[in-house]
């Protein structure tokens, strides 16, 4: 799948439940428009969410349907200490099926993993066809 390079950053004080997330999703990326995302920058810190090992299942199911088992690297940013438990379990979940998921504390860390990867996906991409 030839992927766009908008960076999709999702985050806010009203995502405070599993619910939110799913929704906020569906608004930010519209369906059809899962090919121009290049990137998902999402951040848990303002609500302080941290999915359980359920709800972490939960999410990377819905990242799974809506992006047709193509999903954009993501970047997970918590807060101190959130990052090595319910965010390492989204990416670990993330990880085995294939797709490029890391947590962070901050968005500056964020940003540089995630301009790294859409590197990557350039350098790897195949030419256009004439």
């Amino acid at each position: 799948m030839r992927r766009g390079a908008r960076v999709v950053v999702l985050g806010g004080d009203h995502l405070a439940s599993l619910g939110d997330w799913v929704a906020e999703m569906a608004r930010a990326v519209p369906p059809g428009e899962e090919e121009s995302v290049g990137g998902l920058l999402v951040d848990f810190r303002a609500q302080g969410f941290a999915p359980s090992a359920d709800e972490a299942g939960t999410l990377v199911e819905n990242l799974r349907t809506r992006f047709h088992d193509a999903v954009p690297p993501l970047a997970a940013v918590a807060r101190a200490g959130a990052q090595f438990g319910g965010m390492r379990v989204l990416c670990t979940l993330a990880e085995m099926r294939g797709w490029h998921a890391c947590a962070f504390m901050t968005e500056v860390e964020a940003w540089f993993w995630l301009r790294a990867q859409l590197a990557r996906q350039a350098w790897t991409a195949p030419p256009p066809q004439a």
